[in-house]
């Protein structure tokens, strides 16, 4: 009796491993959409970001500095509050190249 409980544990644990497993593989695999960046001339830069915020109607906000580099707005916009978060990221992210080898 205790044996074939301790089976039914051992059986559940390595559903819900192999459930978490599989929903990993899922959010990674979506999470690294391929992106096309369209070169933005020199000097122009501003334009575009303040072009981008005023068409998204971003123009009635709070600010508050997280870091030298990260800048938190929260913004007014169709009766509704919304997050803007501006974030310069120094770290480009790690690419992992899987290998296989087959005999």
């Amino acid at each position: 009796m205790i044996l074939n409980q301790i089976n039914t544990i051992v059986y559940m644990i390595k559903i819900i491993i192999i459930v978490f497993t599989l929903l990993n593989i899922i959010y990674n695999v979506t999470s690294y959409k391929p992106r096309l960046y369209t070169r933005i001339p020199q000097h122009f830069v501003y334009d575009r970001v303040r072009g981008f915020l005023n068409q998204n109607q971003i123009n009635n906000c709070f600010e508050f500095r997280e870091s030298p580099t990260n800048l938190l707005l929260k913004c007014w916009r169709d009766n509704q509050l919304v997050n803007v978060d501006i974030n310069i990221d120094k770290e480009y992210q790690k690419r992992y190249i899987l290998t296989s080898i087959s005999i």
